[in-house]
């Protein structure tokens, strides 16, 4: 018997979170879920994603198959949707401009500090060798020279180096349309507002108001692309983009995995599909710059999973407690991740290249067929 079989007591609901160009992987999870015997079948009812997370979930809500939500991602890898913000660069270089022009007025005290500094640098690096002076470089514009620094951004009049203008219409190309209307499926966009610093979750369904609080939730019974572009617009990167009277950007800042609004939305199982090695996976030596950023990049994804994870999990406590109907308790599945290195090296958060997507696509379906094979197992505290 399919455990995933249509109730409609059990509503199912699928988390995606966030990741970039790791999105792939979801699109590969999804492929299994949908086709496999022991899998959904079906589109879930409710869907809750961030950032990639929120594109993936847009399309399977707008009725795509697995295979044209692959074309969606390789053609993003085959023709990169980005515009460099040339008012960034032009910004840069009238403010590097400025700085020079600023240079000989310095005061002759600062002058003096500078170069006691100097010298002190030149006795703590190898200064006759290249990546000495360079060093050397660095430590003095951080220090002696910081405020340069801290000039040269306050002046850039712009806040993101990429447009994703050219996006908008990926999304509409693929699914039809210009926005998102009477969908089936329960939908939460999860972004952040610039202005506030506060979450914002848009949904197409009324939320459940014994559970959510209604000011927590913005519903929209038709999802412009505007609010599936926000949740994805990771910030300094990419542009904000205005909705009404807020500007939004990518959710991940925020809630990478956004469990609760699932719950919000009636569901009662819930598929969290990650985009992160399990912690306990064979660590691997942080040798380079690129594994500690990838390494800094999976540890804040994991605590911000591992932070709504525990909350879920002490909300079926309080449920099994008290009994509280408002409180019924919510199965949550172990999450479906990546459980093999290869395609998740350094850099893949933004590597759309086609080759990479094809292999982070792959290891989604395995990675699917895998957590099938060990039966859905639940989640619970025994797993922690």
């Amino acid at each position: 018997m399919n455990r995933f079989a249509h109730h409609p007591e059990q509503p199912i609901g699928l988390v995606l979170s966030g990741g970039g160009a790791r999105g792939a992987f979801q699109a590969g999870v999804w492929h299994t879920l949908y086709t496999d015997p022991r899998g959904l079948r079906r589109q879930p009812d409710v869907i809750s994603g961030t950032s990639a997370g929120a594109l993936n979930g847009a399309l399977i809500a707008a009725g795509l198959k697995p295979a044209q939500i692959l074309d969606f991602w390789l053609d993003l890898a085959d023709r990169p949707p980005v515009v460099a913000n040339e008012h960034f660069f032009r910004s840069l270089g009238e403010q590097l401009l400025r700085l020079a022009v600023r240079e000989p007025t310095r005061s002759l005290s600062l002058r003096k500090r500078e170069a006691l500094v100097a010298v002190d640098l030149l006795r703590k690096h190898s200064w006759y060798r290249e990546s000495g002076r360079l060093a050397m470089l660095l430590e003095f514009l951080m220090t002696a020279r910081f405020d340069n620094l801290s000039s040269l951004l306050a002046g850039i009049q712009t806040s993101y180096l990429f447009s994703t203008e050219p996006v908008r219409e990926r999304i509409a190309k693929a699914i039809g349309a210009r926005e998102l209307r009477d969908t089936p499926v329960r939908l939460a966009i999860n972004t952040v507002d610039i202005q506030t610093g506060k979450v914002v979750r848009i949904v197409n369904h009324k939320p459940d108001k014994a559970i959510a609080a209604s000011g927590h939730y913005r519903y929209e019974p038709v999802l412009s692309l505007d609010m599936i572009l926000a949740s994805a617009s990771i910030p300094i990167l990419f542009n904000p983009v205005q909705v009404g009277t807020q500007t939004l950007w990518d959710g991940g800042v925020l809630v990478n995995t956004p469990l609760a609004p699932a719950v919000a939305l009636g569901a009662r199982r819930i598929v969290p599909v990650l985009v992160t090695m399990p912690p306990n996976h064979a660590p691997q030596p942080v040798k380079t710059m690129g594994n500690a950023i990838e390494r800094l990049a999976d540890s804040f994804l994991e605590n911000a999973y591992n932070t709504d994870r525990k909350l879920l999990l002490d909300r079926n406590e309080l449920a099994r407690r008290h009994g509280d109907p408002n409180l019924r308790e919510i199965e949550l599945l172990r999450a479906i991740r990546p459980d093999e290195a290869e395609p998740f090296d350094a850099g893949s958060y933004l590597y759309f290249e086609r080759h990479a997507m094809l292999a982070m696509y792959t290891a989604g379906q395995r990675a699917a067929e895998r957590w099938l094979a060990r039966g859905a197992e639940v989640d619970g505290r025994n797993l922690e």
